[in-house]
């Protein structure tokens, strides 16, 4: 995948081996992002059994690829909360998202983490006069929970605006360098990371787990899966109750002196811009992984040029995260009498302070101690009978569908091109590198068996079902899939959605 601004712009000297051979511990974290790492460091101020598995290297997924935001205003959601829930419980989610970002400010502090932390103001607006109530019943879900805010119409900066609600004493930060921060902390409490050890296969036994990584075994007591999505299902269907939602981002010098300000605004197209000194790092393009096109990206980064006096872009990247259909994250146990096997899933693209959250209260499930928010996020709460359940599975369905009736190219791709081809009787994806070297693989994704598409961001073959990422040679970046894509000459791909339990 293409490097994010904060991962080309951060020295990193730091590597961790892979795992070579058989290990036991006490607790196995998978993912070695903000939530594992994080987990990894509450937890071991009672610890030291712990070991992190990462399947690349620490921070480079979703962790060291956002926008660098650290704020409890998530666009128009505690309106939303108070409505679906009530208000009661939208106070206890932002009191959760609140003690989040202290205690974020708290572990900088406390560690001398170099990460550019600074304290930055929020803003979320509309320039459309027809969102203006949504912005004024936001206004009004902030009064009734004691939100600290602004209503402020503007007609220059950051843009034109009908109304917004501007939060001050928010945070922004470089999250990759905070990312090595932490692993710096682990080091110093002895805490094993592993990088390039990717799980392959989970079986459980009476004693615990047994984890296999790169042919080797791993025997575990608990498990807690921190890599956005968990590799075991279980029969949950947790795949099919989040949708993964990819989005483009640019960063850019800005030529005229703007305010440090953390922008999103209330509408769709969506852009998230957080503007800091000379700089200027934007999302948008929000879409369904798997499923965006090379034109809507490069409509993404035009409206960059025309929202912000920038220079040209100097970094082009994409980002994936889980969004679930109630606007809250999966935190807690993967079933419901096991407080053994863990994860943490579907931050709605707000994973920077979600992650200090889930922390906390996966944490307090491994060390048997209680937490306050634990039920917020339970994943046990979310129901199959809905309407946005209905509506995303039918659209994955139908995506599986046409994928199945795809006809390959026969013509192959020209340099830094990638086609889908059809060779011997069955698709593969081939792309061309810039040493015109060609790489095939088969792009049934090894989860549910969807065809990929391919992301020319990123040089990337992305599952426009579930969510699941590989390289352009085949190895997986992120899951469900558990298994890398096979070459041409190979086997054919195994289609393993890892949903039964697996026991032995």
């Amino acid at each position: 995948m293409k490097e994010s601004y904060w991962i080309k712009h951060t020295k990193c000297d730091k590597h961790y081996p892979k795992v070579e051979q058989d290990l036991y511990t006490n607790i196995a974290i998978i993912g070695a992002g903000l939530t594992g790492l994080t987990t990894a460091y509450y937890t071991s101020k009672a610890t030291s059994e712990i070991m992190i598995f990462e399947s690349d290297q620490i921070g480079y997924g979703a962790s060291g690829r956002n926008t660098g935001k650290i704020t409890f205003q998530h666009g128009l959601l505690y309106h939303t909360l108070i409505e679906k829930y009530d208000r009661i419980f939208a106070k206890r989610y932002y009191k959760a998202q609140h003690d989040a970002m202290i205690s974020i400010d708290a572990i900088i502090k406390e560690h001398h983490i170099d990460c550019e932390y600074q304290k930055s103001d929020a803003i979320v607006y509309t320039n459309d006069a027809a969102k203006v109530a949504d912005i004024q019943d936001e206004y009004q879900a902030y009064l009734d929970l004691d939100i600290p805010c602004e209503y402020v119409r503007c007609k220059d900066e950051p843009t034109y605006m009908e109304a917004g609600l501007l939060i001050k004493d928010q945070a922004k930060f470089n999250p990759y360098a905070y990312c090595l921060g932490l692993s710096d902390i682990l080091d110093e409490r002895h805490i094993q990371i592993y990088e390039h050890s990717a799980l392959r296969d989970m079986k459980q036994k009476d004693d615990g787990y047994e984890l296999s990584i790169n042919g080797c075994i791993i025997h575990a007591n608990k498990v807690v899966f921190t890599c956005q999505f968990p590799f075991i299902d279980h029969m949950h269907l947790y795949f099919a109750r989040m949708r993964p939602i990819q989005e483009s981002l640019c960063a850019a010098k800005i030529t005229q002196k703007q305010s440090n300000l953390m922008i999103i605004n209330a509408e769709k197209p969506m852009h998230s811009a957080n503007i800091f000194e000379e700089n200027i790092v934007m999302a948008g393009n929000q879409h369904k992984s798997g499923q965006g096109t090379s034109q809507q990206h490069e409509d993404f980064e035009k409206s960059l040029y025309a929202l912000y006096p920038i220079h040209e872009i100097s970094e082009e990247w994409s980002n994936e995260d889980y969004f679930t259909f109630d606007y809250l994250p999966l935190i807690g146990k993967l079933d419901k009498h096991n407080a053994d096997l863990l994860f943490a899933s579907g931050y709605n693209a707000w994973g920077n302070i979600t992650s200090n959250m889930a922390a906390k209260i996966l944490s307090a499930y491994l060390l048997d101690q209680y937490s306050n928010y634990a039920m917020l996020t339970s994943p046990q709460r979310t129901s199959f009978l809905s309407l946005p359940f209905l509506k995303e599975n039918m659209n994955t369905a139908v995506h599986f569908i046409k994928s199945k009736l795809q006809k390959g190219e026969f013509d192959y791709p020209l340099k830094k091109e990638a086609k889908q081809m059809e060779i011997d009787g069955h698709l593969y994806g081939v792309y061309r590198d810039e040493q015109d070297e060609l790489f095939i693989v088969d792009i049934t994704c090894p989860h549910m068996g969807c065809i990929c598409s391919f992301n020319h961001v990123d040089k990337t073959w992305d599952c426009p079902c579930h969510g699941s990422r590989f390289s352009y040679t085949g190895e997986v970046i992120k899951g469900p899939a558990g298994y890398h894509l096979h070459a041409i000459g190979d086997d054919l791909n195994t289609v393993d959605p890892h949903v039964t339990k697996n026991r032995n």
